[in-house]
């Protein structure tokens, strides 16, 4: 008794079209997004100008301000009047905090789940 089967699949292209997970889609902005939003209190503040000029693209984060390098090459974290976790490399000091947080909320935006 022979059993013939059939699978039908769409192609990966459409496959990650579906989820919003194509090269700098939906998907990567949601990503970027929240990476910068979650990131806001680890940036250096004083009189706001550096979290406020920010431009992201769907790949990256760019700080606009003039001093934005030195800030996150040399930012020791001393003035933390107004952001007290506010010091330089912010993102990746963001990342062990939020990781989590930002993943699960980007495979439920990408209709998965994660572990």
């Amino acid at each position: 008794m022979a059993t013939k089967i059939r699978l039908q699949l769409d192609p990966v292209d459409r496959i990650l079209l579906k989820r919003n997970l194509d090269k700098n889609g939906k998907g990567q902005r949601f990503f970027t997004h929240q990476v910068r939003t979650l990131s806001d209190p680890y940036v250096p503040f004083l009189n706001g100008p550096l979290s406020r000029n920010v431009t992201e693209h769907a790949d990256k984060i760019i700080y606009n301000s003039p001093y934005a390098r030195r800030q996150w090459y040399e930012n020791q974290g001393k003035n933390r009047r107004f952001h007290p976790l506010a010091g330089g490399y912010w993102t990746e000091r963001m990342w062990p905090d939020r990781g989590k947080e930002i993943t699960r909320a980007v495979a439920a935006y990408c209709g998965g789940k994660a572990k």
